[in-house]
């Protein structure tokens, strides 16, 4: 036993010095293609390029031993069970049908997503867009209010604040990147697209509750306040309360992804049916009466 584990102890720290003295990634397309056997149980092999990731995953040498001495002993008691369970294992046909049950699955399904991949029309017209969400309204519902807004928290003392007072006067494409600019030397944390959705909790904690909240904020409002470090102008497009129905802007991911499903399952089954009308028309199908 001893001398075993001083063998062992010893392949460990070989292949550890060997796996981190070498500067080429196991991918690399330089490599020389050598890849040593370091453990044989039976016939089953561990090479030096199996170790590679242990080794790769820790920081030091040490880590790294004790990485590769669990990967082995974990890898030859796996392949000892293996070979006992094969041995005691008589009827094993139950085993070797859930493998191959499991291999057609993932074949079908790379399959799939080949023919997905390849066919799947994944252009969408805003009338097709608007066409579902209108038909689909019902599934679309809102938990809390939602809104469209611009967020200035910034820093005292403002620097350049006629500059900044210009620029919040006209929120424009331009006067948005300029303000962004200033917002990363000047600004605690700036929001400013004011074609995104957002829900109050997510941005409750960069306002302070004395000056605004949930239930005080309409469409079309601006407000500007301050507390003890911060000034705040904020600018509110839209707001949409619960009981109101949602823009197709704040749920154009979700209705996007619901067409592009509808239209991976048509695909799909036109391409059975195609296939299977094929194999009856070439007579490959069978039905034979009992």
């Amino acid at each position: 036993m001893n001398g075993r584990f001083v063998f062992l102890k010893f392949l460990i720290i070989a292949a550890v010095i060997s796996l981190l003295g070498s500067c080429k990634k196991p991918n690399d397309p330089t490599d020389s293609g050598d890849d040593p056997v370091l453990i044989r149980y039976r016939d089953h092999e561990l090479k030096r390029s199996d170790l590679s990731e242990q080794a790769q995953q820790s920081l030091t040498p040490k880590d790294s031993i004790q990485l590769i001495n669990n990967f082995i002993e974990k890898w030859l008691k796996d392949q000892i069970m293996i070979k006992e369970a094969k041995s005691q294992l008589s009827n094993q046909e139950e085993i070797n049908q859930l493998t191959e049950k499991f291999r057609d699955e993932l074949l079908l399904l790379k399959f799939e997503e080949k023919l997905i991949r390849e066919k799947l029309d994944t252009s969408i017209s805003d009338q097709e867009l608007l066409d579902y969400y209108r038909s689909n309204k019902a599934k679309y519902k809102l938990e809390s209010t939602i809104f469209r807004f611009v967020l200035l928290k910034i820093n005292k003392p403002i620097a350049d604040s006629k500059t900044l007072e210009n620029l919040w006067k006209n929120l424009n494409q331009a006067n948005l990147q300029l303000l962004n600019l200033y917002c990363q030397n000047n600004a605690d944390i700036c929001y400013l697209n004011p074609q995104k959705w957002y829900k109050w909790d997510e941005i409750a904690q960069h306002l302070p509750s004395k000056f605004i909240s949930e239930n005080t904020i309409e469409s079309g409002i601006t407000r500007d306040f301050a507390d003890f470090n911060h000034s705040y102008k904020v600018r509110f497009y839209e707001v949409v309360r619960p009981n109101q129905d949602p823009p197709l802007s704040f749920f154009k991911d979700q209705a996007t992804q619901a067409i592009f499903h509808l239209r991976k399952i048509k695909l799909l089954e036109r391409i059975k049916n195609e296939l299977y009308e094929s194999e009856l028309k070439n007579k490959h199908i069978q039905f034979i009466n009992k």
